[in-house]
């Protein structure tokens, strides 16, 4: 699991005018996981939240589960973070922070990592060879879509 870097100091203005338009939450089947993941545990779910503003800017956390810290789907499990749907980045993470006790800390780590690798895409004009290759994986979301075993989206 990506763990969130700490918070830079951002100017809160800069980052008003991007609201959070979609999120997507694909579980990896086991060719996708070991892919993406490789190394991962035989008794985890693996896969992809990705948070995308209305200019298609798309931040992204990874995820490997164990399947005993996941209560129900995976569908079910990501049905929580719909709640920050809308809400500037500022608004998602100060939010995804207040539910920290009732989401448990996997959540609430994944969430904030994608909030934040979509928050410093916004302020970078620029991109990591790493992160174009994110992108263009992710945003084959057919290929994804093929390689999952479970997807939710809002």
């Amino acid at each position: 699991m990506m763990y969130p870097e700490p918070l830079p100091l951002w100017q809160e203005e800069d980052l008003q005018a991007c609201k959070i338009a979609r999120i997507e939450c694909f579980r990896f089947d086991c060719e996708l996981a070991d892919t993406w993941l490789p190394g991962h545990g035989e008794d985890c779910q693996c896969g992809l939240l990705t948070i995308s503003t209305s200019n298609g800017t798309c931040g992204l956390g990874e995820y490997a589960i164990p399947c005993c810290e996941l209560k129900g789907d995976v569908v079910s499990w990501a049905a929580v973070f719909q709640r920050i749907k809308g809400l500037t980045i500022m608004e998602g993470i100060r939010y995804v922070r207040e539910k920290q006790e009732a989401w448990g800390t996997v959540r609430q780590q994944l969430i904030e990592s994608a909030l934040i690798d979509l928050a410093h895409k916004l302020q970078k004009s620029s991109h990591r060879a790493k992160q174009l290759k994110e992108l263009n994986l992710t945003w084959n979301r057919s290929y994804l879509i093929d390689h999952s075993q479970a997807y939710i989206s809002f």
